[in-house]
């Protein structure tokens, strides 16, 4: 991978097979470019029937430069953040 980008992707898909309505989920991905990141994000759903609604590449938050950086001896699994209150 080439210089490695944090992307926001909204995703949309229908939960169960003849639903008529989509649900949407937004993930995060690395990938080096925005056609990378939407491929990756698809991954992060597993529904009947998935689509990218939209992609952002995040540079920086609230006056904050976003900056990679690889976990050595880390897994690539996706780490949920238990303190998440909806």
């Amino acid at each position: 991978m080439t210089k490695p980008n944090l992307f926001a992707v909204l995703l949309g898909g229908k939960i169960r097979k003849n639903h008529l309505m989509e649900d949407h989920h937004l993930v995060f991905v690395v990938a080096s470019d925005e056609k990378e990141a939407r491929k990756l994000a698809k991954l992060k759903w597993d529904v009947e029937e998935v689509h990218v609604d939209g992609s952002q590449l995040i540079k920086s938050v609230d006056g904050y430069k976003i900056n990679l950086e690889k976990s050595i001896g880390k897994t690539d699994k996706l780490i949920v953040n238990s303190d998440y209150t909806p």
